[in-house]
């Protein structure tokens, strides 16, 4: 049994969707099963990060004890850099997880937002709108342009809500190549040579 608990906090169900989508990629790219198990925590924005984090982090530890916890926190960079008053101190939040007994508490950060990382795939998102691949990207952030393309195919797209079949119709590989050196410390993490996803 694996000895290890790799634990992704995530903002939200596309989130994890998504982050299941890259581990599911690794796997089938692994010469070997993984040596470790995953718990899927939906933070529901980052509002309160530091307490719920914590809190979070708590219940797993209790649910798997005398397991080594890897701490994988998936945030977009927009409310840190845009903003006068970041959300949370980072640096406290990974310590404190930390003095909680977490053997690691990385970030890893989608810049500006994880719809930017989602638009790495711009064919897979037309395919799933069902939209004409001459299609151009609307101008605006990735959340910007993502709600236009979602508005053009008559749908909406609200960060954070579950978007049924979106992620299925993505790209994985390559929006892992396109942005290999943000989730580069997950890939070790769990095993997976990065050289067979992106040659990096």
């Amino acid at each position: 049994m694996a000895n290890k608990v790799i634990a992704l906090f995530v903002e939200g169900p596309t989130e994890i969707e998504f982050y299941k989508a890259v581990i599911k990629r690794a796997h089938d790219l692994m010469d070997a099963p993984f040596t470790c198990s995953f718990e899927w925590v939906d933070m529901s924005g980052i509002g309160n990060y530091k307490k719920d984090a914590l809190r979070k982090f708590n219940y797993i530890k209790n649910k798997n004890p005398n397991k080594e916890i890897r701490v994988f926190m998936c945030i977009d960079s927009d409310a840190f850099e845009f903003s006068r008053k970041p959300p949370f101190n980072k640096k406290a939040v990974a310590a404190a997880l930390k003095e909680a007994g977490a053997k690691q508490a990385t970030y890893i950060t989608a810049r500006q937002s994880i719809e930017e990382w989602f638009l790495s795939d711009f064919e897979g998102i037309l395919d799933f709108l069902r939209l004409a691949h001459t299609t151009k990207r609307p101008k605006g952030t990735g959340q910007e342009s993502l709600k236009t393309l979602f508005k053009l195919a008559n749908k909406v797209y609200v960060k954070g809500s579950k978007v049924e079949g979106f992620v299925n119709k993505l790209d994985i590989s390559k929006i892992m190549t396109e942005h290999c050196t943000d989730i580069k410390t997950l890939c070790n993490t769990i095993g997976l040579d990065c050289k067979k996803v992106c040659n990096k």
